[in-house]
C-alpha cells in the first residue's frame, strides 16, 4: 500500500522531507514551503530560549531558597549574586543537563532495539518494516480510533486476498497507543465503528447517544455501534460479520470502517505475536462486507434501479 509511506524522525528532519515531496508535487510553492521552514525556526529558537531562561529562572530560584534556609533567613538574602546561590545553580543546571542527556541517550537505544526486533521478526516472517509514517499518523477520525499522534512500528504484507498493514497510532499527541491493523478495498464507505460497550457508552446511550440496535441481544450488549448511516450500517453489521467479531477474545477489540479502509484495533502498542492473526482477521471482515453496498452508497431514491446506480461515475467496484 502506498499510504505506508515511512517518515524520518520527528522534527525539523521529519518536516524538510515532506515539504520537498508536496514542492516536487506541486501541492505548494517553494515560497510557502521557505515561509513554513523559518516559521518553524524562529519557533524552535523561541522555545529553545524560553526553555533556558525557564531552566536557569528555576534553579536559581530553589538554590535562593535552600541558601537562605540553610543560613536562617528562608528567602531573603542581601546579595542576589552570593557566591553560594550561584553555585548551587550552575549544580542544579548542570544535573538537570545530564539527567536529560542520560534519559536521551537511553530513550534513544530502548528504540534501536525496539526497532531491530521489529525488523527482525518482519525479516523472518514476509512483512516490510518501517519505523515511523508521516501519513498514518491522522488517517482515521472516528470512535475508538482517532488519531493524530505519531504512528510507528508500521508492517506491511502483500498477499493474494489484499495488502495489510499493521501499525501503532496513538490516539492524540501524548494519548494512550493502539495497535491498528487494516486493508484496504476499492470500494468507498461511509464511517461505520463498533467498540466494546462500557459503562460510559451505556450512559451516553440513556441519554440519547447513537448506538445502532441489531436483532442479536448479546451483540447489543456487547458492542457500541455507530454509523453516518444507519441504514448502511445495518447492512455493515450483518450477523456473519458480528459472530466473525463474537469468536475473537482479544480484550478491547473494535472495528472501524472508513471509507476505503476496514480496520481492526485493540489497546496498547504492536503486539508482534498478534500481528497475523488480526491481519487474517480484518482480511475476513473485508471479505464479509456486502458487494452491493458501493450501488447503494451515497442512498439514492427507492425508484432509482440498481443498474441505473452502476452507471454513476466515480464508483470504484472490484
Amino acid at each position: 500500500m502506498s499510504e505506508t509511506n515511512a517518515g524520518p524522525p520527528a522534527g525539523m528532519r521529519g518536516v524538510l522531507p515532506t515539504l520537498r515531496r508536496r514542492v516536487a508535487s506541486g501541492e505548494i510553492s517553494r515560497v510557502d514551503a521557505l515561509v513554513a521552514v523559518g516559521s518553524l525556526v524562529v519557533v524552535w529558537l523561541v522555545v529553545g530560549v524560553s526553555g533556558t531562561v525557564l531552566l536557569v529562572g528555576g534553579a536559581y530560584t530553589v538554590a535562593l531558597l535552600a541558601v537562605s534556609g540553610a543560613r536562617g533567613s528562608f528567602g531573603e538574602l542581601d546579595d542576589p549574586l552570593d557566591p553560594a546561590v550561584l553555585a548551587v545553580t550552575v549544580a542544579l543546571v548542570v544535573t538537570a543537563v545530564g539527567v536529560v542527556a542520560v534519559a536521551t541517550t537511553l530513550h534513544r537505544r530502548r528504540t534501536a532495539r525496539h526497532r531491530a526486533h521489529v525488523q527482525a521478526w518482519a525479516d523472518t516472517h514476509g512483512w516490510h518494516h518501517a519505523p515511523r509514517s508521516t501519513r498514518l499518523s491522522s488517517r482515521w477520525d472516528a470512535p475508538g480510533l482517532r488519531g493524530g499522534g505519531p504512528a510507528s512500528d508500521v508492517l506491511t504484507r502483500q498477499g493474494g486476498r489484499g495488502d495489510v498493514v499493521s501499525v501503532t497510532v496513538r490516539t492524540g499527541v501524548a494519548g494512550p497507543s493502539r495497535h491498528a491493523v487494516f486493508t484496504t478495498g476499492p470500494r468507498l464507505l461511509p464511517t461505520v465503528s463498533l467498540t466494546p460497550l462500557t459503562r460510559w457508552d451505556r450512559v451516553a446511550r440513556a441519554l440519547g447517544g447513537q448506538q445502532v440496535v441489531v436483532e442479536s441481544h448479546e451483540h447489543n450488549e456487547r458492542w457500541r455501534m455507530r454509523g453516518a448511516d444507519p441504514r448502511l450500517t445495518h447492512e455493515v453489521l450483518h450477523p456473519r460479520l458480528l459472530e466473525r467479531l463474537a469468536r475473537e477474545h482479544a480484550p478491547g477489540l473494535s472495528l472501524l470502517v472508513q471509507e476505503g479502509d476496514v480496520v481492526v484495533h485493540v489497546p496498547g502498542p504492536t503486539r508482534l505475536p498478534a500481528v497475523e492473526h488480526l491481519a487474517d482477521l480484518v482480511l475476513d471482515v473485508a471479505d464479509l462486507l456486502p458487494r452491493y453496498l458501493p450501488d447503494d452508497f451515497p442512498p439514492f431514491a427507492p425508484d432509482v434501479p440498481r443498474r441505473d446506480r452502476r452507471r454513476l461515475p466515480g464508483r470504484r467496484r472490484r
